[in-house]
């Protein structure tokens, strides 16, 4: 049994275009937030999942892991920013 998901992503929220990926681990839902890599090998970025998709007829990139949710330190350090 293959339990790979495919994700419709943005990586900012305003975008119109949408790029699939695929996912072989946590199972993701519409709004989390995910890693994947960057492009010309910069490490990774975080997207955020807008659909979930049925298997595309083209190759797609792996998400690296769902992102961590940010804690309340982080949330706090944001806002006072």
């Amino acid at each position: 049994m293959n339990n790979r998901q495919f994700v419709a992503c943005k990586f900012r929220s305003s975008d119109a275009r949408t790029y699939t990926y695929h996912n072989d681990g946590e199972p993701l839902a519409i709004g989390d937030k995910a890693r994947v890599e960057a492009p010309r090998d910069e490490g990774w970025v975080t997207v955020e999942v807008v659909a979930i998709t049925e298997a595309p007829t083209f190759p797609t990139k792996p998400i690296i892991e769902k992102a961590p949710e940010p804690s309340s330190d982080d949330v706090q350090a944001d806002q006072e920013a």
